[in-house]
């Protein structure tokens, strides 16, 4: 008999763990997730302003810091005009934490060093965006207007993710 409830818990517990893992999200889980996104973007944007050697990689954190406080912004009033607090989720706790820990490593580089660093992190982090938006953010939401704002989002971060690609290959030649 313990051996049979052994045997059922150890099939039962991989079940709730994938259940978890697929779970949908809520449009508040979604909201925190995007603003989670953006702030990464918008501080690193930042950093690269002031600490790059490149006038390319310069342009691109402004760019990343503007239009990432606007997509800010417009998640923040959608939310509010839908009576909807965004909530944090495991996915926007991480994007968090993974977030500060890699500007404490960038902010100990600076030159071409930083530049390549901060590039190469970019082209890794919107790729990890994309995936994110395709996979689970636009397919959980519920609400239609929150669907549109994802995909215009989304579009905006295809443009960075082509940018960065840019970037990168362009201070390759420069090494």
């Amino acid at each position: 008999m313990k051996k049979l409830l052994m045997l059922v818990i150890a099939l039962i517990v991989p079940i709730f763990a994938a259940a978890a893992e697929t779970k949908a999200l809520s449009d508040a889980e979604i909201v925190g997730i995007v603003l989670a996104v953006n702030q990464a973007e918008i501080n690193g944007g930042i950093l690269a302003q002031s600490t790059s050697s490149h006038l390319d990689v310069k342009a691109f954190g402004h760019r990343l810091t503007e239009e990432h406080n606007d997509s800010t912004s417009q998640f923040n009033d959608w939310a509010k005009k839908t009576n909807i607090t965004p909530q944090s989720s495991s996915i926007s706790d991480t994007l968090r934490a993974d977030g500060e820990k890699y500007l404490e490593k960038l902010r100990k580089l600076n030159g071409i060093l930083f530049d390549l660093d901060y590039v190469n992190h970019e082209v890794e982090s919107h790729q990890q965006a994309l995936d994110l938006w395709d996979g689970k953010l636009i397919p959980s939401a519920k609400n239609e207007e929150l669907k549109h704002l994802l995909s215009l989002r989304r579009a905006s971060l295809a443009g960075h993710f082509e940018q960065a690609k840019l970037i990168k290959t362009s201070l390759g030649r420069k090494k």
